[in-house]
């Protein structure tokens, strides 16, 4: 009786270590996810501002492309009044 005691008692504390060690190991899992988190927080607000800028370089592009096909125009139609 008191080896089967002796034996639960060891088994119980050994237990008791193992999940105070897996306590510990999801309290750094847990610490890890946060940062994670807060990396992708911020790499998502990174890349709304990077998303933002790149629909306005398109802009830009587009706007100068029509404003090279005006000058195009323009030269075209100031060579035709030259000409004549």
């Amino acid at each position: 009786m008191v080896v089967i005691i002796i034996q639960n008692s060891s088994i119980q504390l050994k237990l008791e270590q193992e999940l105070k060690t897996l306590k510990g190991q999801v309290y750094d899992l847990e610490s890890k996810v946060e940062v994670f988190r807060q990396e992708l927080v911020a790499d998502e607000s990174t890349l709304s501002v990077k998303d933002f800028e790149l629909t306005a370089l398109k802009n830009n592009l587009r706007e100068l492309e029509e404003l090279r096909e005006m000058k195009e125009d323009i030269d075209r139609k100031l060579k035709d009044i030259l000409m004549y």
